[in-house]
This record gives C-alpha cells, structure tokens and sequence, in this order.
C-alpha cells in the first residue's frame, strides 16, 4: 500500500537507468544520477532505491526545506528545480550517467544535455508539461536513451522480479516518516496542491477515516 503504482514505477525507472546500461547493453558503472521531482512519490522512492544500488543520487527539488530530508533517504546532492527548468542548450557538460525523470518540459530537455556517453535517461511524468523542446545532438552525439515508463502495460514477469528486489532496496521504516494518510474528503484540500508541486512524498487515502 505504501508504495503502489508510483513504487513500481520507480523500481522500473531505477532498474532501467542502472542495470538496463550495466547488464542488459554492456555499459560502463552507473555511478551519478540524478532524480528530478524528488520531492514526490515516484520521485523519493527512486532516490531511495537508486542509492541502495551504489549511485550517487542528485535530487532536484523545487523545495529547499526538503533538502535534508532527501539526504536521509540517500540523496548525496540536492539542487532546485530552478536550475533545470529553462531552455536547454543542444549539449551541455556531461555530468550524469543517467537520470531518472519525473517532470518533463524544460526540465528534461536539460536533463538530457547533462548526461554522459551511452547514459540512459527514464522518463515518467510531465507535471512541468508534455511537450519536449531538444534536438538529436544528445542521442546521436552521446548515443543518450530515452527510456519511457510506463507501469500499466509491464508484464507478469517483471513485475515479480522488481517487487521481488524490493525488500533490499526499500527501507520502510524510513519511507514511512513521509507518508500521509487523509480521508476522502480532505483530496478535496489536498489534490490542488498537489496540482501546484506544493506537496511531497506519498498520500494513502483511508476509506475508513
């Protein structure tokens, strides 16, 4: 219940920026990675995950009081969200040997200029919106991937493997200190904020409250 649809889909977006390049296409260590929209439930489950699997996770937020709390799930770095969320040059330094992406808009097309050679770059959300202003230079110059997600078609057997991986990669103990739990009635309240990316971590609606 505490992790849902945006846990499995961080699993898949962690698996595939990390282990698709090292097992599957042959690739150097994922070592950098960055995770944007980290703040919220796909986003903070990812860097909790990828962090388990030996990266060097940099959150970005557009929240600055969350800064410490990313660290405690494994964040080595945290930036805003500001930083990324302008237009992006055709290429720019390669920093990250992949990116988990939540966002999308401006922001990933900068996500993309900032990844290394052969870097895999899992996207699975628009909230900054749907349209992607890049060029080809990230994918025939580096040989960049972009990964799309998508957890509702994934088969039978993957899903047993990656919910099979998560007692080693989730520590619930710690995820559970950004849950909040609301009544049907308080989404009324909460759903716009969410709209805003004024909210963080996981929502579970109690029926019963």
């Amino acid at each position: 219940m505490i992790l849902g649809t945006a846990g499995f889909t961080a699993l898949q977006c962690a698996f595939t920026t990390k282990q698709t390049r090292e097992v599957l296409l042959l690739g150097e260590k994922v070592q950098d990675v960055l995770v944007t929209g980290a703040s919220g439930g796909v986003g903070s489950i990812a860097t909790m995950i990828l962090s388990k699997l030996g990266c060097n996770v940099t959150a970005v937020t557009g929240k600055d009081s969350n800064s410490e709390y990313l660290k405690s799930i494994g964040a080595k770095n945290v930036i805003n969200t500001s930083e990324l969320d302008k237009e992006a040059r055709p290429l720019d330094k390669g920093i990250y040997d992949g990116a988990v992406d939540t966002v999308g808009g401006n922001v990933l097309s900068n996500v993309l200029s900032h990844v290394k050679d052969a870097g895999i770059v899992a996207a699975c959300g628009n909230a900054s919106g749907i349209k992607l202003n890049t060029t080809v230079m990230p994918f025939i110059i580096r040989g960049v991937k972009l990964w799309g997600i998508n957890s509702v078609t994934a088969s039978i057997k993957r899903r047993e493997f990656l919910w099979g991986e998560v007692e080693k990669l989730v520590d619930f103990a710690l995820l559970e200190k950004s849950i909040k739990e609301v009544s049907l009635g308080e989404l009324i309240d909460v759903y716009p904020k969410m709209l805003q990316g004024k909210t963080s971590g996981r929502y579970i609606v109690n029926l019963n409250k």
